[in-house]
């Protein structure tokens, strides 16, 4: 009988286990042992799972990949290798090499953390017990779940109580640099009351060589806190990403997600918030550039727990060559959450033929006093502007770029960080019009050599 792609992993679990639980600290073992647990009674999601079918999870996973539990480092100084900054603006940066945290000299300006999980728990003892793996969408995720088993450390941003961090906190992940290795980045965000903070989460290939991460970010929001989330893939052909970001918002709280595929091989992100407190408002934004064979998959279920709650939801889509495009966007509404307000909307553009895209809107309701839509439309340009411009004397080329590039400003003007939307407003210009779009090195937000 041919062993199923979740028992070749339990297998993999037993035959690192020691090794995986002598690099990583205690929470993390026993977290790991709890999701050991959920995978031994659940199996992850496969190519005709509901919610996959638009992504062959099943050859990605069944790959040989090649792991690094012993923590072997491969000699790389991101800040001398893959120097990273925003333009015109100053940022606290961070770096995860595959999976491994590159330790920063420390900067607790305001009690403000960012580091491994390691010295955060001698810094705070209990703080990250009680986030860490606790929330029911990581728990009961299957690659969330996967992404426990084998994590070895976490990346931590603490924001103490009433603080409020003056300059982004930049965190550029490099896959790759371990080749044709399979690696599970972890991150915890705490907000604790009042607090807020600028997220910039930079994925990029260090190497053309295949690569697959499987990452989970998990951010709570506590009573008053914002936390803006700018999540930029721009990485390579042979990059293959598996993506998993879950927050938990108490009242008064807001969220600001921002995801935004400017250069792949095969994604899939999966976002879910948990709206548990009065007044919490939560923005979800995607934008995807698809061409060639790139791929890029975007899930998303947003639970409206309690009473007057908000989310927004906006994914915008350009699709070229051979490339394939898909979205799945849940809305759940509990019986009490009354007073919510809650839209989703997606947008597509197919530039060629051969191009495709799936989309699938969902809204689940269960109370009666709320403001609920979703809309969604997949087609070509439009003929009449397209027709009106070169009327004008705009070259029927340029009129095209014009459009599309016009398509994807409204997701772009959702960004609040100016140096960023600049920089990409920039970078899309240059990526329709086929010229280079990275900034020297390897990146889109700002990378100066």
């Amino acid at each position: 009988m041919e062993k199923t792609i979740t028992q070749s992993f339990l297998d993999r679990f037993a035959l690192d286990k020691e090794t995986l639980c002598a690099n990583a600290p205690e929470l993390l073992n026993q977290a790991r042992q709890q999701a050991h647990d959920y995978l031994v009674q659940n199996e992850l999601p496969r190519t005709w799972s509901e919610g996959y079918k638009r992504f062959d999870i099943d050859a990605v996973l069944k790959e040989v990949w090649q792991f690094n539990f012993a923590r072997k480092s491969f000699g790389v100084d991101p800040l001398r290798d893959y120097p990273c900054r925003l333009s015109y603006m100053s940022s606290v940066q961070s770096f995860v090499l595959d999976d491994r945290i590159y330790k920063m000299p420390e900067d607790d300006t305001k009690g403000i953390y960012i580091g491994s999980i390691f010295d955060f728990e001698k810094k705070h003892p209990g703080v990250a017990a009680k986030h860490y793996n606790k929330m029911e969408s990581v728990v009961n995720d299957p690659l969330s779940a996967l992404n426990t088993l084998f994590a070895q450390d976490a990346l931590v941003v603490y924001l103490p109580k009433n603080v409020r961090a003056e300059s982004p906190l930049h965190i550029i992940n490099l896959s790759g640099i371990a080749p044709e290795t399979m690696t599970f980045p972890r991150f915890l965000v705490i907000a604790e009351e009042n607090s807020q903070a600028t997220l910039l989460f930079c994925d990029h290939a260090a190497t053309d060589k295949k690569s697959l991460r499987n990452s989970v970010i998990e951010i709570y929001a506590e009573e008053g806190a914002h936390v803006e989330c700018y999540d930029v893939e721009e990485s390579g052909e042979n990059t293959i990403r598996l993506h998993n970001l879950h927050v938990h918002q108490e009242g008064n709280s807001s969220v600001v997600v921002s995801s935004l595929t400017i250069h792949n091989g095969q994604t899939r992100n999966n976002f879910y918030s948990d709206l548990r407190g009065d007044r919490a408002s939560f923005d979800l934004s995607g934008l995807c550039i698809l061409d060639g064979e790139q791929k890029a998959d975007n899930y998303s279920l947003i639970r409206h727990s309690v009473p007057n709650c908000h989310s927004n939801e906006l994914f915008k889509y350009s699709l070229n060559d051979r490339a394939v495009g898909s979205f799945c966007g849940r809305i759940y509404v509990a019986r009490d959450a009354q007073k919510t307000e809650a839209y989703q909307n997606n947008r597509n553009l197919l530039l060629s033929e051969t191009a495709k895209m799936y989309s699938k809107p969902q809204l689940e309701i269960y109370a009666d006093d709320v403001k609920c839509s979703h809309g969604m439309t997949t087609g070509q340009l439009d003929t009449s502007a397209l027709f009106y411009m070169c009327q004008r004397g705009v070259p029927y080329m340029e009129a095209k770029l014009m459009l599309t590039i016009a398509f994807m400003s409204d997701v772009l003007d959702t960004i609040q960080l100016e140096p960023l939307k600049h920089r990409l407003e920039d970078v899309v210009d240059k990526r329709f019009r086929g010229l280079p779009a990275t900034c020297n090195e390897h990146n889109c937000c700002g990378m100066k050599g």
